[in-house]
C-alpha cells in the first residue's frame, strides 16, 4: 500500500546533486510516498522520493489520477518514451532525524537506501528514485543459478 505524501518542485542541493549525479540547482518534480505494512496500525516499510525532469511537470496530475501506477509507466504512456534499462544501487545509510520520523525508527538507525535510475535506449535518465527502508523491516533476496553445462 502506498500513500502519497507530497508532490513538489525543488532545486537540487549539493547532497541531492551528488546522489542523482546532476548539477547543483537542477530543478526536479519530486513525488514522495510512504509504503506501509498492509495491516491495521501497520508500520512504515519505506519512504520513496521520485525525481523527474521538470519538463515533465504535467506528470503530477497523472500521478494524482493514477497513484498506484509506476511513474516510469506514466512517463511512457503520456510522453511516448520507453524505459530500456534500470540501474539499481543499494547501500546502507544512517537514518536522518527527518527520515527516522517518517519511518518510525530512531535517528541514526540503519536503513537501506535503494537508488534506481530508469534509462532510455540512449542512456538518458528518465526517472530517478531514492527509496529508504528501515533495516529491520526490509531485505533484498537475490538468487543466482549456475548455467547448465
Amino acid at each position: 500500500l502506498r500513500l502519497a505524501a507530497e508532490t513538489d518542485t525543488i532545486p537540487s542541493n549539493a547532497a541531492l546533486s551528488r546522489l542523482l549525479g546532476c548539477a547543483e540547482g537542477t530543478r526536479w518534480l519530486r513525488i514522495s510516498s510512504l509504503r506501509m505494512e498492509e495491516r491495521p496500525q501497520g508500520l512504515p516499510l519505506g519512504w520513496t522520493d521520485i525525481y523527474v525532469d521538470i519538463k515533465y511537470e504535467a506528470l503530477e496530475a497523472h500521478v494524482r489520477a493514477a497513484p498506484d501506477t509506476l511513474v516510469s509507466a506514466l512517463i511512457e504512456q503520456h510522453y511516448g518514451l520507453r524505459v530500456a534499462e534500470i540501474v539499481q544501487q543499494v547501500r546502507a545509510v544512517d537514518a536522518s532525524a527527518a527520515m527516522a520520523k517518517r519511518l518510525n525508527v530512531e535517528a541514526g538507525s540503519a536503513t537501506l537506501q535503494i537508488l534506481r535510475r530508469y534509462l532510455d535506449a540512449k542512456g538518458e535518465v528518465l526517472v530517478s528514485s531514492v527509496a529508504t527502508h528501515p533495516g529491520e523491516r526490509f531485505s533484498i533476496t537475490t538468487r543466482l543459478q549456475r548455467a547448465k553445462g
